[in-house]
C-alpha cells in the first residue's frame, strides 16, 4: 500500500497536509477518516507542530487498511499516493527583441502549444517539439524517486517582438486555473518553470517576473519553485524574489539544456526534503553583443562561466552559480550581465563579487570584431576558385532569426549573388511564397521567383531571379547536433533552389541555421561546398564544428535587426550608461 520509501525528514505540516488529502477524497466515511487523522497526530507528533519525526510505517499501513475497509477501495486515496511529490510543470519560451513586431497568440499556436497530458505524451517521443529541458527533467525526476507530474501549458516561439498583452494574460490565467485545480485535488509539492527569461510584453517589461509571481501566489511561500533560464536571460528583482532558485545555461552555443534540467530536478529533490538556500546577485552595467558571449575557446565571459562551474564543484556551500549574459535587444531596464549564486550566504556573496570583479576588469573583451560585406564576398570568391583547398563559413549575424532577425535580409545575400562565387550554399532564407510555389511546380521545375514581396521589414529588398527546384521537404527535421539535438524543428514547406552558381535553401517559418540536418534534409553534402553563408549568430558553431575550424568562420557586418554593433539602435529603456555602448560607463562596485 505504501507507494515509496519515506524521506528520513518529514515535518508535521507535511504529514498533516497529506492526511487531509485522504480526508477530502473520502465520500461517506469522512468522520472515521478524520478520527484516524487525529489519532495519527497524537501518536506520531506528541511534540509541537513542525517537530521532525520519522513516520511510523506500521501506523500508516494500519490507517490505510482501516480506510479501505470502511469504504470501497476505489473511493479512497491511498496514503502512499498522497505522499508522492506532486510537481507542476510550466513552460513558456520566448526571447524578445523589442525592435521586432509583436509576438501573437497565433505565433505560439503554430509553433508549439501543448496542454496537460499532451506534454507528457510529447515528452516520450524520440524528438519532441518541447523545449529541450522538459524531457530530461521528467526523466531525472523519474529516476530519483516516485512523483506525480502535473503538466500545465508548455509553449514556444522563435525569438521575436514583445508578447501580446491579451495572449499573455490569457496564458497566465489558464496556467493559474490549472495550478489551482491541481492544488485543490491534492496540494502541490513543487513547481518547475522552464522559460527563456528574456521576455518583454506590450504592457510591461517583466512578464517573466509576472509568471513567477503568479505561481508563487498560487502555491504559497513554502512550496519550492525551481526555474531554468537561457544564458541570455534578463534577471529582475521580481524574478529573484519569487523563485527559490534560478539556474541558467552554462554553454553558448547552448548545448547543456539537458544537464541544467537534471540539475533542476536534483535541486528540487533536495528542497522537497526541507533544504533552502540563500542567494546573492550582482548586475553589472554591461550589455554585451551576443557574439561576444561564446563559451569557447576563451575570453572574459567564457572564463567567468568556467570559474562558476569550478566554484560549484569545489565548494559544498554552493548549490548553483550562474553568469547570465543578458539579451540586450530586449531593451529593458533589467538588462545587463548578472552573476547569481545559491547556497550558504557567505559563499554566495563571495563568488558573485569575485566573478563580477573579474568580468568588469575584462570588459574590453566585449568589443566587437566583424568582417565587412566586401571582404566576406572576396573570401567566398577566393574559396570558390581554390579547387577545394579553402573553405569559409560566413555568418550573417545581423539577420539571426535566433535573436529576432527576419531571416530574409539581403545585405549579404545580394552582394554574394551578384559576385557569383562558385560552389556556394546560402540559407536558411525565409520565403514562404517562394517555397509554396516550388512545391506546387515540383522538383526539376524552373520559374521566375520573386522574393520579399512585399519587403515587409527593414533591411529586406524585393528581388526576382530564375530558380531551379532541386529538392523539396515538408520542413520537419530532427536535430542531430548542437542546440537542437534530439528535438524536432518545424520549418514549414522548404525547398533547395539553384540560382546561378548558388544553392539557396528557402523555408516557410523563420529559423536560424542550428544544425547540419537542416541542410542534409535536402540530400546535400555540406563538405562538398567551398562556402556556406548562413543566418545565425553563433548556435551554428555547435552543429558545424565538424566542418569548419574557428579560423574559417567569419562574422559579417551586414545590416539587420540583430547587428552586434549596438550603437546603431535607438535604445529606449536600456540602463545607461552601459558598456560597450558607453565606453565611459562605470560600476560603483568595482575595486580600484
Amino acid at each position: 500500500m505504501i507507494a515509496r520509501e519515506y524521506p528520513c525528514v518529514y515535518t508535521w505540516s507535511e504529514f498533516s497536509r497529506d492526511a487531509k488529502c485522504c480526508v477530502v477524497k473520502i465520500k461517506k466515511r469522512i468522520i472515521v477518516a478524520h478520527c484516524i487523522f487525529l489519532h495519527m497526530k497524537l501518536l506520531l507528533f506528541g511534540l509541537k507542530d513542525r517537530s521532525v519525526r520519522e513516520p511510523s510505517r506500521a501506523l500508516l499501513f494500519f490507517g490505510t487498511l482501516f480506510l479501505s475497509a470502511s469504504e470501497p477501495y476505489k473511493e479512497v486515496v491511498k496514503i502512499g499516493e498522497a505522499l508522492m511529490a506532486r510537481i507542476a510543470i510550466v513552460s513558456i519560451m520566448l526571447e524578445v527583441n523589442s525592435f521586432c513586431p509583436v509576438t501573437t497568440e497565433e505565433d505560439f499556436l503554430k509553433s508549439c502549444y501543448l496542454v496537460g497530458n499532451e506534454i507528457l505524451v510529447e515528452a516520450k517521443k524520440d524528438a519532441p517539439l518541447l523545449a529541450r529541458e522538459i524531457k530530461p527533467f521528467i526523466k531525472a525526476m523519474d529516476e530519483s524517486g516516485d512523483w506525480t507530474p502535473i503538466p500545465t501549458i508548455c509553449t514556444y516561439y522563435e525569438p521575436w517582438g514583445p508578447i501580446d498583452e491579451g495572449f499573455f494574460k490569457r496564458y497566465l490565467a489558464d496556467v493559474r486555473k490549472m495550478l489551482e485545480d491541481a492544488d485543490k485535488e491534492a496540494p502541490l509539492d513543487g513547481v518547475y518553470i522552464c522559460n527563456h527569461g528574456a521576455m518583454a510584453a506590450t504592457h510591461g517589461e517583466d512578464p517573466d517576473g509576472e509568471l513567477y509571481e503568479m505561481v508563487r501566489d498560487v502555491v504559497g511561500q513554502d512550496i519550492p519553485v525551481v526555474v531554468t533560464v537561457d544564458l541570455h536571460a534578463n534577471i529582475s528583482e521580481l524574478m529573484m524574489e519569487k523563485a527559490d532558485i534560478i539556474i541558467s545555461y552554462k554553454t553558448n552555443p547552448h548545448v547543456d539544456q539537458p544537464e541544467r534540467a537534471i540539475e533542476a530536478a536534483h535541486v528540487l529533490r533536495r528542497m522537497l526534503k526541507g533544504e533552502r538556500f540563500a542567494n546573492s546577485r550582482i548586475r553589472l552595467p554591461i550589455t554585451p553583443p551576443s557574439v561576444r558571449l561564446l563559451t569557447a575557446p576563451e575570453g572574459t565571459y567564457a572564463d567567468a562561466l568556467r570559474a562558476a562551474t569550478k566554484a560549484e564543484e569545489d565548494n559544498d556551500a554552493l548549490v548553483s552559480v550562474s553568469v547570465v549574459g543578458s539579451f540586450s535587444f530586449a531593451d529593458l531596464s533589467k538588462c545587463g550581465i548578472t552573476v547569481m549564486a545559491y547556497g550558504e550566504q557567505a559563499a554566495a556573496n563571495e563568488i558573485t563579487n569575485r566573478l563580477a570583479q573579474e568580468i568588469w576588469a575584462g570588459r574590453e573583451d566585449f568589443l566587437v570584431r566583424l568582417t565587412s560585406v566586401e571582404d566576406a564576398v572576396a573570401l567566398a570568391v577566393e574559396a570558390g576558385e581554390s579547387d577545394g583547398q579553402k573553405k569559409v563559413c560566413l555568418a550573417d549575424v545581423a539577420d539571426n532569426p535566433g535573436g529576432g532577425g527576419c531571416g530574409n535580409s539581403t545585405g549579404l545575400f545580394l552582394p554574394l549573388l551578384d559576385a557569383s562565387p562558385k560552389n556556394i550554399l546560402c540559407g536558411l532564407f525565409s520565403a514562404p511564397a517562394v517555397a509554396a510555389e516550388a512545391h506546387e511546380k515540383g522538383v526539376g521545375a524552373k520559374f521566375e521567383a520573386t522574393f520579399n514581396d512585399p519587403a515587409a521589414y527593414d533591411f529586406t529588398e524585393t528581388f526576382t531571379r530564375e530558380v531551379e527546384v532541386l529538392a523539396l521537404t515538408d520542413g520537419f527535421v530532427k536535430g542531430r547536433r548542437g542546440c537542437r539535438k534530439g528535438r524536432t524543428m518545424k520549418l514549414g514547406l522548404s525547398a533547395a533552389l539553384k540560382i546561378g552558381d548558388m544553392i539557396l535553401l528557402v523555408i516557410s517559418r523563420r529559423m536560424q541555421m542550428y544544425d547540419p540536418a537542416l541542410i542534409e534534409q535536402f540530400g546535400l553534402d555540406i563538405s562538398s561546398f567551398s562556402t556556406i553563408a548562413l543566418k545565425s549568430r553563433g548556435h551554428f558553431r555547435a552543429g558545424f564544428d565538424i566542418f569548419f575550424e574557428n579560423d574559417e568562420i567569419f562574422e559579417v557586418d551586414a545590416p539587420g535587426l540583430t547587428t552586434p554593433i549596438l550603437t546603431r539602435f535607438d535604445w529606449k529603456a536600456l540602463p545607461r550608461p552601459c558598456y560597450p555602448i558607453d565606453k565611459d560607463a562605470v560600476w560603483e562596485g568595482a575595486k580600484s
